[in-house]
């Protein structure tokens, strides 16, 4: 399964397009014309088993700000949205002991949690921190993404341990926008745009913080289901996301094939074949994990040509110029 064919395939959760529905009449706006000749309608989003593709969704979304133009639609969607907007991923993170280890569930059951950005939980001596980066290329709705995500992490923090919970700090790859107000209002904390990565970052005393609501059987039966969920979803969709996980813990390291298989607990044949299964090469995927981080990049002024370069695993700015050439059959500042 390429690129193209990923960002066609139906099986996307739907519960942040519901909460945009639920919200968009008090905005002013008919659901129905969000929804309109995109295969889908409003109903549709209240069924548990219907599954969108990201296409219909950016389409959705890419509506949805173009009828209110100069708001902060990403932050007004991310908190007012609860852990039960995440569904059954949100009941087994209110049953687990602690934040980290909710924290950690969420971010391993994304795939079933209905995000659309990809997010990777990072750990140090004095912070836990959550990365999100694009999984496609979609500039015109990568600020709203980051809004709704970020202000449904804050939401959700709160509801496991409390209303006091709140980040250090939120650094944000984009620009400042108009009503950048809105996010200090939001998020009570210094905020930084124009970054090398959106981070959602919070005191790393917050990991061992106890969960009121903890159960472990709860906690157990939760799991349970969600695996069974899993289960229904295309393996391979979820091979292509681990290995993706892996690549971009560091990409200004690029992996091996032998080394992502050492860390799938597999040999380098093996997947090798199941990627083959998966009509893509190894090649291909980390071609546009680069390439989708090099556009990202390139829209921040303040990084040089040689320093996107180096963020996506190239020691030399001729190679980039020249494997981005390649991608895109434009060269990075043509592109920027």
């Amino acid at each position: 399964m390429d690129g193209t064919e990923r960002y066609t395939a139906a099986n996307l959760q739907v519960y942040m397009l519901r909460c945009i529905a639920e919200m968009s009449t008090g905005s002013g706006i008919d659901p129905k014309r969000l929804c309109m000749g995109l295969g889908f309608d409003a109903a549709d989003l209240s069924n548990p088993e219907c599954r969108l593709s990201f296409r219909q969704a950016s389409a959705m979304i890419r509506r949805a700000i173009e009828m209110v133009p100069s708001r902060a639609l990403g932050l007004e969607i991310g908190t007012s949205e609860t852990i039960a907007s995440i569904g059954m991923v949100g009941y087994a993170m209110l049953t687990s002991p602690t934040l980290g280890e909710a924290v950690a569930l969420g971010i391993k059951m994304q795939h079933l949690a209905g995000g659309m950005m990809n997010f990777d939980l990072v750990h140090s001596d004095t912070a836990m921190s959550i990365h999100a980066t694009n999984r496609f290329y979609e500039p015109d709705i990568q600020m709203f993404l980051v809004e709704e995500a970020f202000g449904s992490f804050m939401k959700v923090g709160q509801a496991l341990v409390g209303e006091q919970f709140k980040p250090t700090s939120i650094d944000l790859i984009y620009p400042q926008p108009e009503y950048a107000s809105e996010y200090t209002r939001v998020f009570k904390c210094p905020i930084r745009f124009g970054q090398r990565d959106n981070v959602f970052a919070c005191d790393a005393v917050w990991a061992s913080k106890p969960i009121a609501t903890y159960d472990p059987l709860s906690h157990r039966q939760a799991l349970e289901f969600l695996h069974l969920m899993e289960a229904q979803e295309n393996p391979e969709v979820e091979l292509l996301e681990s290995i993706e996980r892996i690549v971009r813990r560091d990409m200004r390291t690029v992996l091996t094939l032998q080394q992502v298989a050492a860390q799938l607990c597999m040999s380098e044949r093996t997947l090798r074949r199941r990627l083959a299964d998966s009509g893509v090469s190894y090649q291909t995927m980390l071609d546009n994990i680069r390439r989708t981080r090099s556009l990202a990049l390139l829209g921040n002024p303040r990084l040089s040509i040689e320093e996107v370069a180096y963020e996506v695993g190239f020691s030399d700015s001729h190679n980039f110029r020249r494997a981005f050439r390649r991608w895109t059959g434009r060269g990075p500042r043509e592109s920027a």
